[in-house]
């Protein structure tokens, strides 16, 4: 009885079903986009969040051409704020990064990060806030109310999204 030629069609559909499997596997990563956890754009909100929102904004509470121009002002103000906070946040990142891949935690050592960064979180949220209130200032008092009740849907909406 020859049982090479059986056992050579086994090895042979073995790797060709290991090939199909791996090439459905790496179809569907490419299919996704690849986003990983570990990639950049897994951490991002989809696209230019920022302009989608803008948009909505406009459309939604039919915001004036000189109204658009004095928002695209402050943005871009405050975007000229940020680049400056950047560096401090990137370096804060990357120090966090050490302390938590860190083989013991050390707490004291997180809490001494934290405090030194401390002014750099203030001036983010500071910047965040101004630039808020300033946008907010730009609407009509009837876009305002628009806005604030548009507000009160979107947050009822996520809280009846988490439970």
């Amino acid at each position: 009885m020859n049982l090479i030629k059986p056992m050579k069609t086994i090895a042979t559909t073995s790797a060709l079903c290991a090939v199909i499997a791996l090439s459905s596997i790496s179809s569907v990563n490419a299919a996704s986009g690849g986003n990983t956890f570990d990639s950049p754009r897994y951490h991002q909100r989809g696209g230019d969040f920022g302009a989608k929102m803008q948009k909505r904004m406009i459309k939604k509470l039919d915001l004036s051409a000189e109204q658009q121009v004095q928002i695209d002002a402050l943005k871009a103000q405050a975007k000229e704020q940020n680049q400056i906070l950047r560096e401090s946040m990137k370096k804060f990142k990357t120090e966090e990064k050490a302390l938590l891949q860190a083989e013991a935690f050390d707490e004291q050592a997180y809490l001494a990060l934290h405090a030194a960064y401390q002014s750099t979180f203030a001036q983010k949220a500071l910047t965040k806030a101004k630039t808020k209130h300033a946008i907010f200032n730009v609407l009509t008092t009837e876009q305002q109310q628009q806005w604030l009740q548009l507000m009160e849907k979107r947050k009822a909406k996520m809280n009846n999204k988490r439970g």
